[in-house]
C-alpha cells in the first residue's frame, strides 16, 4: 500500500465540541471530553430508565451496559499513565475489554430508542470513536469493528466543515491500517454489509468530500487494493454523481480517471 504524501493531524477534533475545549482535552488525552460526554449520556439514560422501566433490572439492561462503558474510560486513562500514551500494553485480555466496551455501547444505542432519548446517540458514537482511537494508539486489536465503522460513517455524514471531514478521514485512514491485518483476506465477500467493505468505501467517499487531491488519490489506491471486485462499480457510480452541476471540476477529473482505468471502453 503506498504511503500518504501528507501529514494529517486533526483526529483530536473528533472529540472536541468547540475549539475552546481543544487545549483542555489535549492536555489529558481527550479524557476530559470523553468523561463529559459520558456524564451527560449517563444522566439521560438513568432518568429515562427510571421513568419507563419501573426500577426493574437485569444483567444486560441499560444501566449495566452504561456501567461497562463508564468503567472503561478511567481504565484507559490509568493505563496511559502507567505505560505511556502510545505504548504496547502487556495485558492479555485488553482486546476483550475493548470489545466489551464497544459492544456494550452498541447495545446501549438500541436502549436510547426504547427510552425515547435517541437524541443522545451522538454521545455513544463519540465514546466509541474515543475507545477505538485509544486502541489504535496502543496497537490493541479491535474485534468489534462494526460499531466503530458505523460511528465514523455517521460522523462523516453529519460533518459540516472541511476540517471536520479531514478529521474523520484521518481516523478512517488509521482504522483501515489498523484492521488490515484482520481482514486482509476479506473472505466474507458475499456480505455487502461487512465492516471492512463499508469502511473502505466510506473512506473513499469521505476523501471525495474533502476535495483534497492527495487525500483522494490515497483513498482511491486503498480502495483499489482492498476491494478489487468493487472498484469498477464504485467509480461508475461516483462518475454519475460527479456529472451533476456544481461538482468540483478537479474532483470530477480524478474520479473520471479512475473510472476509465477500471471501466475501459472496448
Amino acid at each position: 500500500m503506498p504511503e500518504p504524501k501528507f501529514d494529517i493531524k486533526p483526529i483530536r477534533l473528533l472529540f472536541n465540541n468547540t475549539a475552546g475545549n481543544a487545549a483542555e482535552d489535549q492536555a489529558d488525552g481527550n479524557y476530559v471530553s470523553m468523561a463529559r460526554r459520558y456524564t451527560g449520556l449517563a444522566a439521560a439514560v438513568n432518568d429515562g430508565y427510571r421513568q419507563r422501566s419501573g426500577g426493574s433490572s437485569g444483567p444486560a439492561d441499560a444501566i449495566g451496559l452504561l456501567a461497562i462503558a463508564g468503567d472503561f474510560i478511567p481504565l484507559m486513562q490509568s493505563l496511559d499513565r502507567q505505560y505511556g500514551a502510545d505504548s504496547d500494553l502487556p495485558l492479555d485480555d485488553i482486546a476483550q475489554a475493548v470489545d466489551e466496551a464497544l459492544r456494550s455501547l452498541a447495545e446501549l444505542e438500541t436502549w436510547l430508542d426504547r427510552l425515547d432519548i435517541g437524541e443522545h446517540k451522538p454521545a455513544i458514537f463519540d465514546l466509541q470513536l474515543g475507545i477505538a482511537y485509544w486502541a489504535m494508539r496502543h496497537h490493541v486489536p479491535i474485534l468489534a469493528a462494526e460499531p466503530v465503522v458505523n460511528a465514523l460513517a455517521i460522523r462523516a455524514n453529519t460533518a459540516t466543515t472541511r476540517q471536520d471531514t479531514a478529521a474523520i478521514y484521518a481516523m478512517m485512514q488509521g482504522l483501515v491500517a489498523h484492521l488490515s491485518g484482520q481482514f486482509r483476506a476479506d473472505l466474507e465477500r458475499s456480505n455487502p454489509e461487512r465492516p471492512w467493505r463499508l469502511l473502505n468505501l466510506n473512506f473513499a467517499i469521505t476523501a471525495i468530500r474533502t476535495g483534497d487531491e492527495a487525500m483522494m488519490r490515497y483513498a482511491f489506491d486503498v480502495l483499489n487494493e482492498h476491494l478489487p471486485d468493487e472498484r469498477a462499480g464504485f467509480y461508475a457510480e461516483a462518475c454519475t454523481l460527479a456529472s451533476q452541476p456544481g461538482f468540483p471540476v478537479e474532483t470530477r477529473t480524478l474520479i473520471e480517471a479512475e473510472h476509465r482505468r477500471w471501466n475501459p471502453v472496448h
